[in-house]
């Protein structure tokens, strides 16, 4: 006999033994049954109603709720005065329903007729309060609220009550039929404990001999292999449920046992194989360091080795343009513009592939700085508008009033401007319009610089390679147009470098637009309201001194910038005099003797080079430093600026924290 039919037949016997005492339990228990319901029923009916009245009374005051906090919208209003009135009615019919059930005059019906007064109250005040307003708003609500505040207590306590009573009433009733039960109950304890405690006992033989031993030998053996032991025997007798179980166990520990023999063959060539590429993969990587560092080094040499010629060429070249060797004929001199010409763009080519390759090894550092909008712009227009002149396009610019000043590497955001500007002069035809837009969107955090021409544009089909180094737009109308393909890959990498992107827009036939985005604040507009000495007066104490109290002419002719440049000075404790022209900057000169300048090259009266020679014949302002300030960025101008008396050369634009450090070393 297996463990079913053993536990079939016992649970079996104990069963119809219990079946005889549970049936003259049925009967005593049937009477009291019957009474339990039938006030159970009646005490239902009274609790169900009770709560049904309570919930309309509360969706109702919610409703009241809802009326004040959202009653402002004429929609709103009327919907919650709806369903105000909906379950003020509601109320209204459950409470009368739930008086039928009650007892007259009992406590639990006394309370229930004084909440229905209350409600016809609290109704009445609610809508009086309504009447005295002409529509909720702040000012209405609170004297609607202070009104009517604390109405809803008396009715919701009576509630509460009515609730309690029913209860209590429920509980008693069942409190006497139970006691009517439970000496039944005791009559038959004894016939019970007697028989269950027989029952018991057999059960718990039963389970011990057929079912627990058997449980606790399988889950010894069960232990035994998780702790890896393979190697005992496990006995099996019997055919049993217990029998068979032993034998699974014992199947399961002879595959277990074989599998982990595979599996310590397998580990032992994974480790070999991860070995093996272990060695490859270091073999590879020391291959591409030595690579990148072949690749620098051959980038230094050939920097190195083309410069060197190139700078002996373009010197020759010069040298012999300006007849130092001689006089040269017109068409000996067209040659040697030709060279010059070509020896500069073999330079910009040279300086563009070291930018991309210092980009794409991450060694490229930019110089961060606050720079004015207007000398960016400026400054990148005029490196090519010699180039678009020839070509007779017109320029156009436009500069968002609330963008002042951009933070950046002044240098790299002017080589990016001049790489789409450049591009746009090549790829747009003669007469065509060039424009550059600067906006600012304060609610993204960006600035948007903008390089837009009606030119030959793009196809959609190259947009994705656009960006691509030593990638050029193939189609019928660029074929006719050189170059390396590096000035878009440098614009996306300088843009990325700053934080930024740029995106392409382009129509065949009718132009493109490129926009850089980088991140700006309008905040970033106040940079030239903050003191920086503080910042470096650890750094350079005697010179943070220095500059205390001394007069600095600033010659600048753009008033914005001028103005910018002013309140910058001072913060770092500069008396600053302004001069928009070059007369101005003279009579300033000579009236205030400044201890330093910077001088604007031009101006609309008088160049800053000739203003600076008349300074140099003054006996007090014979040495006194002169740093010109100009968007003039042409081979040949530092040195016309150095050679007419000049101590120092920038190029705008240029940063304020450049310029405070530059003024530093002349102090």
């Amino acid at each position: 006999m297996n463990i079913r039919w053993k536990l079939f037949t016992t649970i079996s016997t104990a069963l119809a033994i219990n079946l005889a005492v549970g049936y003259y339990a049925s009967l005593s228990f049937k009477q009291a049954t019957v009474n339990t319901n039938r006030i159970a029923e009646q005490t239902f009916q009274i609790v169900t109603e009770s709560l049904t009245t309570q919930v309309h009374f509360k969706k109702q005051v919610q409703e009241w709720k809802n009326i004040l906090l959202r009653g402002h919208e004429p929609a709103r209003y009327q919907q919650y005065l709806s369903q105000f009135i909906e379950e003020e009615k509601k109320t209204e019919l459950s409470i009368s329903t739930l008086l039928k059930l009650l007892e007259p005059r009992s406590p639990s019906w006394q309370a229930a007729t004084d909440f229905k007064d209350a409600h016809k109250v609290l109704g009445k005040q609610y809508r009086n309060a309504l009447d005295s307003i002409d529509s909720i708003n702040s000012t209405t609500y609170i004297n609607v609220d202070n009104q009517v505040r604390g109405i809803d207590r008396q009715p919701t306590e009576l509630m509460d009550q009515v609730v309690e009573l029913s209860l209590q009433f429920k509980n008693e009733s069942l409190k006497k039929i139970a006691q009517h039960q439970h000496e039944i109950e005791q009559q038959i304890l004894i016939a019970v404990i007697g028989l269950l405690t027989l029952t018991v006992a057999a059960l718990v033989w039963f389970a011990d001999r057929v079912i627990a031993h058997p449980i606790v030998e399988a889950t010894n053996v069960a232990r035994r292999i998780t702790k890896g032991n393979l190697s005992s025997p496990i006995p099996v007798s019997g055919s049993d449920e217990a029998s068979q179980l032993l034998q699974a166990l014992s199947s399961m520990q002879e595959s277990l046992s074989t599998s982990q023999d595979e599996l310590k063959q397998e580990k032992s060539l994974l480790a070999e194989r991860v070995e093996r590429r272990t060695r490859a993969l270091n073999i590879a990587n020391a291959e591409l360091a030595r690579a990148a560092k072949t690749k620098d080094m051959f980038l230094a040499t050939m920097s190195h080795e083309l410069r060197t010629p190139l700078t002996t060429i373009m010197g020759l070249t010069e040298m012999l343009q300006d007849a130092l060797y001689g006089p040269v004929t017109s068409g000996q001199n067209r040659s040697l513009a030709t060279i010059q010409e070509s020896s500069r763009h073999l330079l910009t080519l040279i300086n563009d592939i070291l930018d991309v390759a210092k980009v794409e090894s991450g060694k490229m550092e930019l110089k961060w700085d606050y720079l004015p909008v207007d000398q960016l712009v400026e400054a990148s227009l005029r490196l090519v508008r010699q180039p678009a002149n020839t070509k007779k396009h017109h320029l156009e610019q436009q500069i968002d009033p609330s963008v002042k000043l951009i933070h950046g590497d002044g240098r790299r955001l002017k080589q990016l401007l001049v790489n789409l500007l450049g591009n746009a002069v090549k790829f747009t035809p003669d007469g065509g319009r060039i424009g550059l837009h600067i906006t600012g969107d304060d609610a993204l955090g960006l600035v948007a610089l903008s390089v837009w021409d009606d030119g030959i544009g793009i196809e959609q089909a190259q947009f994705e390679h656009l960006f691509e180094p030593f990638v050029q737009v193939e189609n019928e109308s660029t074929r006719r147009y050189s170059g390396t393909g590096l000035g878009l890959t440098l614009v996306k990498r300088m843009a990325q470098l700053h934080g930024g992107d740029v995106r392409v827009e382009s129509k065949t036939g009718k132009g493109s637009r490129f926009t850089v985005t980088l991140p700006w604040s309008r905040e970033d507009n106040n940079a030239h309201q903050q003191k920086l000495a503080e910042a470096h007066a650890a750094e350079s104490p005697a010179q943070h001194q220095s500059i205390q109290g001394i007069t600095l002419l600033l010659t600048e002719d753009n008033a914005a910038n001028q103005a910018m440049m002013s309140d910058f000075l001072r913060l770092q404790g500069f008396n600053v005099v302004s001069a928009v022209s070059g007369i101005d900057a003279l009579k300033l000169a000579y009236e205030h003797l400044p201890g330093i300048i910077l001088m604007d090259i031009q101006l609309s009266d008088m160049d800053g080079l000739e203003v600076t020679r008349q300074l140099r014949s003054h006996p007090v302002l014979v040495n006194t430093p002169i740093i010109a300030l100009t968007a003039l960025a042409m081979p040949g101008d530092r040195e016309r600026c150095l050679e007419a008396g000049m101590n120092d050369y920038l190029s705008k634009p240029v940063g304020l924290k450049e310029i405070y450090h530059r003024l530093l070393t002349y102090l």
